[in-house]
């Protein structure tokens, strides 16, 4: 192979490396100690790459409602373990298990939702989701 083509070669394959490299990200971000949110309401989901986005609210101590976010998987992966479009809805009151950012946010990395018939979606990053 000429200097030329081997050069060649090696640029792609960087280029190519680069971009799947940045595509990944951490959650270091996140708490490796996950907390319980009980009584929350779905305020919204989005549905996109890439990852799903839930909002919802909770009430503090104090009785105020305070809005947090957490992201999943994205919709291919989280459909793997069970998710549709249509598997939250505004206005369902649920319980939310996610790892919490380390700045004290609120926001984090999802961990499950469980609703009142016990029914639970699962993120992709949940070791559980992997005995399904």
């Amino acid at each position: 192979m000429s200097v030329r083509g081997m050069l060649i070669l090696c640029v792609t394959a960087l280029a190519g490396l680069s971009t799947s490299l940045s595509a990944h990200h951490s959650t270091v971000a996140y708490s490796q100690q996950f907390i319980v949110l009980k009584n929350a309401t779905i305020k919204n989901l989005v549905w996109a790459h890439p990852h799903i986005i839930l909002t919802f609210t909770v009430k503090e101590k104090a009785g105020t409602a305070v809005t947090w976010s957490t992201e999943s998987g994205s919709p291919g992966s989280v459909a793997r373990v069970g998710w549709n479009r249509n598997s939250v809805k505004v206005g369902d009151k649920v319980t939310i298990e996610l790892f919490p950012a380390k700045n004290g946010a609120h926001v984090g990395r999802l961990k499950k939702v469980i609703f009142s018939d016990g029914h639970e979606l699962l993120d992709t990053q949940n070791p559980e989701s992997l005995k399904r």
